[in-house]
């Protein structure tokens, strides 16, 4: 009877295991979408097609999977590019920039990522525009007085040719001050000169 009643007992456990377990999957939730590649990107000419992927990153349990085919795809510029719904982005013009976005509803949540795209004529006298982009080593913020720069998070801007935009580093964490590479810097600002596309480095220490 001892015997029997192990048994019995230990089927039940196992079940409960494979309940667990079940529910666990069956409660999985996506927190993130991460776009392949991510970056910025910049077409070369007309007709220039790269095709996008959309990675996942859901939790219990923790796993990402490819939902290229299951994300919407969409651009915030209609003069740049296309994107299909299997994420192929094709460029129509060499002028201007946008975010190429995957995004899902995934109830509770509604999970999106981008990638900023420009065409490989910013930069030049033929769009009159040009490109910023901030790289950030240790902790703090850069922002551009329009807020279309505010580092990190949005890193890249697409400016007037031949304009000159002022940055402004705060240092956080511990930090005190910022050290600009690329640029004009006075203390914790540094004046750009965008006569061509421009990436700026900040070291706040």
């Amino acid at each position: 009877m001892k015997s029997h009643s192990f048994g019995a007992a230990a089927l039940l456990g196992t079940a409960a295991l494979l309940f667990s377990f079940s529910g666990c999957g069956h409660n999985q939730h996506l927190v993130s979408i991460s776009l392949i590649p991510p970056g910025p990107v910049t077409f070369q000419g007309v007709g220039a097609a790269i095709q996008f992927k959309a990675l996942g990153r859901y939790v219990h349990p923790p796993e990402t999977k490819d939902i290229t085919d299951q994300v919407q795809w969409s651009v915030d510029s209609q003069n740049l590019v296309t994107v299909t719904n299997t994420g192929l982005v094709t460029a129509t013009s060499v002028c201007g920039s946008g975010n190429i976005m995957a995004s899902l509803n995934a109830p509770p949540n509604y999970v999106f990522g981008t990638a900023f795209v420009t065409g490989n004529g910013i930069g030049t006298a033929a769009c009159n525009q040009a490109l910023l982009g901030v790289n950030i080593s240790g902790t703090g913020t850069v922002t551009s007085p329009s807020g279309t720069i505010n580092c990190p998070g949005i890193c890249t801007a697409v400016f007037p040719l031949n304009s000159v935009v002022t940055l402004t580093g705060t240092p956080g964490g511990g930090a005190t001050s910022a050290t600009w590479t690329g640029c004009t810097a006075s203390g914790n600002t540094c004046d750009v000169s965008l006569t061509a596309n421009v990436t700026v480095g900040v070291t706040f220490k």
